[in-house]
């Protein structure tokens, strides 16, 4: 999820199709927004609370270098690794942000079973 409406919007309509009959992950996309106002204040994510719903948080990975992967094409593994045929390559800070980054998002996904 980001922090737009169309996203709860989205997961209503998830919930109210199939209920309880899958198990939901709720993954806060910080990526572009730190703030999930309209989440928050919609009661949806309380309803996928009670259907036992996980919630996890990926954060925001510094504007830069977001975009210069984004600009690049790069996957996020290819973002890691060193790029010598780029004409724009991510430099060696900027392949420890994209680490650093990586190695929470996993966490968060390895504390919810997935």
């Amino acid at each position: 999820m980001d922090s737009g409406k169309d996203c709860v919007d989205l997961l209503d309509k998830l919930l109210t199709q199939f209920n309880t009959r899958l198990n939901y992950v709720l993954v806060q996309n910080r990526l572009r927004d730190e703030h999930f106002n309209i989440l928050e204040s919609s009661g949806v994510k309380e309803r996928a609370l009670a259907f036992d719903a996980k919630v996890i948080t990926l954060k925001r990975l510094h504007a830069p270098v977001m975009t210069k992967i984004d600009n690049n094409s790069y996957s996020f593994w290819a973002s890691k690794n060193k790029d010598a045929d780029s004409l724009n390559p991510l430099g060696l800070l900027e392949r420890q942000r994209v680490k650093i980054w990586l190695n929470h998002a996993y966490g968060e996904i390895e504390s919810v079973g997935v």
